[in-house]
């Protein structure tokens, strides 16, 4: 794999810029956002830095678990309690300003709009971009008079990209979640309880004051990329002679939203998405349609990686019903592929480390998988980069499951040098998007990633999709809801490449008012005799505990061995291998390769196929929306009237959509 110089973070302040940056807030008290580059986070060394030689041991090997067919009776394997429920890890609460904002009415009774008003700047009008005293941005919707004859304003705040989820962390200031480039707004978005419509509906609005407002400024709103329409294409650089100049005068540009949801109830922030815009939400003139930017995203010619000029293979129909394709990378025991091909997914290929796991996959899946590669990331990485065609390993769908032990709050660091390792494997996170090119991501981690090590883990994800242009959206989500028999909390990621419409979180099937949660009865009472083959019914200890009532959720933890939570209801032992696996919800009949240990610690990694299988029902619905609308689309030439000419001369046109075409084939595995 050639070298990509990004195996490690590096903290946004140990780049040239925030250096001076911070240099400069120490001087003088204040915060300063200083660039010295023309494209700022262009510069690999902006975001990464070569290792040192001995730094950090080679993340990719099997070597970090030890020679093949060892056994380690001291790892853990966590299968009920999650490791981060502490409430700080999954949701924010509100601030006291914002609830009350929320639920203000942007257009009281008795308010009337203005066609303009006059700041301290000069005249504004609806639609103006300003600037505010506090640094961030204001996109003007309405000018409002209340009855006192006080004049307001209802907008959309904007930041410099930068700012979106600024913080500092015990080291300086953490990872940007968006690429640094100067003069680049991103708009500030809060919609209460997934209120669903544009981010430029009324819901949104916040209100402001003229005294509020500084300075007016030109801000183009676009999702074309990046540098289109900003003050680069005017022939102006930044050095370190003018980056005050350009960030206090050049003209700026907004191509991104961040939207928080709340639950008002819970007073929290719950759900995150950062996203490019819409086309309907852009300047006229401004907006790109979602085919446009779907189909440059996914030709070769988008992504500088590789030369090669064979063009895709010409994609293939099945009969009925479109089928979509997917791969899983780290895949372990099968448990995430098991839930996407419950959901109607082929699976194109897995990847995984383990032999065990891959012989596990081999034995419930031949077949149906077309290739299992056993194989480590590295391996992995270099035979997708010497690939023959382009679209080899292209999927329309991609899920990766990312070394979670590191990111626990329960792991001690007694093994610092194989945390490292599994916190590395995160860094291909891009490289991999820019060969396999899905339609749709997902990630699914411990949520104590967002906490541990001040989140710098999880920010540098999020940036390694948005400096990708993908839509993300985040959320923890509880296990149970999904029909699970453990009430794990796991973050998921979910990521859809430019021009594709971003999946939502499948909504609670279990729970209050839904169907009852599921039971361990649930789970072991359909186990029968012919299903304990192999190792399946071995496995289980003596524990001096009671019995007790089977109709209740799993509780407690489970780990290698033992724990609080690994005891059957009967009394007297633990669980055996079997009953592990279906309350993890594997099917009754898996098969699982290996010794018990090794079959132990595949279950106890796994993702509940319950619940990937309602993630990816959610994925296969946006892909058929987004084909829908896609193959819906194509320009159409209208005739505009002039204002100034008769009506018979044909002085302008625009584009509109109609209701023709066909959508992208997805990708189909050879007949």
């Amino acid at each position: 794999m050639a070298a990509s110089g990004r195996s490690t973070p590096t903290l946004a302040a140990e780049d040239e810029e925030m250096t001076l940056r911070h240099a400069a807030a120490g001087a003088q008290g204040v915060h300063v956002d200083i660039d010295l580059t023309e494209d700022d986070d262009d510069d690999e060394h902006a975001v990464s830095r070569d290792l040192i030689p001995g730094e950090l041991p080679d993340p990719y090997t099997n070597d970090r678990f030890g020679p093949a067919g060892a056994q380690d009776d001291h790892v853990d394997i966590d299968l009920t309690q999650d490791d981060d429920d502490d409430e700080r890890a999954i949701n924010r609460d509100l601030r006291p300003s914002e609830l009350p904002e929320l639920e203000r009415q942007h257009r009281p009774a008795g308010h009337t709009t203005c066609d303009f008003a006059n700041a301290s700047c000069g005249t504004i009008y609806a639609g103006s971009r300003v600037e505010l005293v506090d640094g961030t941005f204001f996109h003007i919707r309405d000018i409002m008079k209340a009855p006192t004859g006080e004049q307001y304003l209802n907008g959309i705040v904007m930041k410099r990209t930068w700012q979106v989820m600024d913080k500092n962390g015990i080291n300086g200031q953490l990872h940007a979640v968006l690429p640094k480039q100067k003069n680049e707004l991103c708009m500030i978005i809060k919609t209460v309880n997934g209120k669903p419509g544009s981010s430029l509906d009324d819901h949104y609005l916040v209100r402001i004051t003229l005294e509020d407002v500084c300075s007016i400024r030109h801000v183009t709103i676009t999702n074309d990329r990046f540098p289109r329409h900003s003050f680069r294409e005017q022939g102006l650089s930044v050095d370190s002679s003018n980056y005050h100049e350009i960030e206090g005068n050049a003209s700026l540009v907004c191509r991104w939203k961040f939207i928080e949801s709340i639950d008002v109830a819970a007073r929290k922030v719950t759900a995150f998405v950062l996203s490019p815009l819409d086309e309907s939400e852009c300047d006229q003139g401004c907006g790109l349609p979602n085919l446009q930017r779907f189909t440059a995203f996914r030709s070769p010619a988008h992504n500088s990686h590789n030369s090669k000029t064979k063009p895709p293979r010409e994609r293939q129909h099945h009969e009925g019903e479109k089928r979509y394709i997917s791969a899983d990378l780290l895949a372990g025991a099968g448990g995430a592929t098991t839930g996407m091909i419950t959901a109607g997914l082929d699976v194109k290929y897995v990847v995984d480390f383990d032999a065990d796991a891959c012989h596990t996959l081999q034995r419930n899946y031949e077949g149906r998988i077309r290739d299992v590669r056993h194989m480590d990331m590295r391996d992995f990485l270099a035979v997708i980069q010497g690939a023959q065609s382009d679209d080899e390993y292209m999927v329309d769908f991609l899920h990766v499951s990312y070394p979670c032990q590191a990111h626990s709050w329960l792991n001690r660091g007694q093994n610092r040098e194989r945390d490292l390792e599994g916190i590395s494997l995160c860094y291909s996170l891009r490289e991999i998007l820019l060969i396999v090119r899905p339609r749709v991501v997902t990630l699914e981690q411990t949520n104590g990633i967002l906490t541990k090590e001040d989140g710098q883990h999880f920010r540098a994800l999020i940036y390694d999709l948005t400096k990708t242009e993908y839509a993300v959206r985040w959320k923890v989500l509880n296990f149970a809801h999904y029909g699970n028999s453990q009430p794990r909390k796991r973050l998921i990621v979910m990521g859809a490449c430019p021009g594709e419409l971003l999946p939502p979180f499948p909504e609670p099937t279990h729970g209050p008012g839904l169907l009852p949660f599921v039971t361990i009865h649930d789970c072991i009472g359909q186990i029968t005799p012919e299903s304990l083959f192999d190792n399946m019914g071995l496995g289980a200890s003596p524990r001096t505990h009671q019995p007790y009532n089977p109709h209740t959720q799993l509780r407690g933890c489970i780990t290698r061995s033992g724990g609080e939570g690994n005891m059957h209801p009967e009394g007297g032992r633990s669980f055996n291998c079997r009953e592990l696996a279906c309350l993890m919800t594997f099917p009754l009949y898996y098969q699982f390769a290996g010794g018990i240990t090794a079959i132990k610690l595949q279950i106890g990694n796994a993702v509940p196929p319950v619940v990937m299988k309602a993630v990816c029902e959610e994925v296969v619905r946006s892909l058929r929306k987004s084909d829908e609308e896609m193959g819906a689309w194509r320009p159409e030439v209208v005739v505009l009237e002039d204002e100034d000419e008769d009506e018979s001369d044909m002085a302008a046109t625009r584009l509109r959509g109609a209701r023709v075409g066909r959508a992208e084939d997805p990708i189909v595995l050879d007949e």
